[in-house]
């Protein structure tokens, strides 16, 4: 069976537009993005203001979340740890396994 000449034109024609879209559009909202980005650094202020409240006033939040893993760390590791006679490991351990996972997200 021969597959029809304009069949397959059409067919490449639809994903080339297609594509082609979606590229005009990302362009488009690069384009609005970038737009923005002018006048907001105009207002500096504001971004520091921003970065204070979402990183400096937020650190409570991450003492006290950090606080409780690692409690929940050291309940679970003193079990396996006495079993083997190795108490004495367990903060190096729960501070490894806090500083490495905190690590992986940056």
């Amino acid at each position: 069976m021969k597959a029809n000449p304009l069949s397959i034109l059409t067919v490449l024609g639809h994903a080339l537009t297609s594509r082609l879209e979606r590229l005009g559009l990302a362009a488009r909202f690069a384009f609005s993005v970038f737009g923005v980005l002018g006048v907001v650094f105009l207002r500096f202020s504001l971004i520091i203001r921003e970065l204070y409240f979402s990183g400096v006033r937020s650190l409570s939040i991450v003492i006290v979340s950090g606080l409780f893993v690692g409690m929940v760390l050291a309940v679970q590791g003193y079990e396996v740890l006495q079993r083997y006679g190795s108490t004495e490991a367990l903060g190096v351990i729960v501070a490894l396994s806090l500083v490495r996972d905190w690590q992986r997200w940056i």
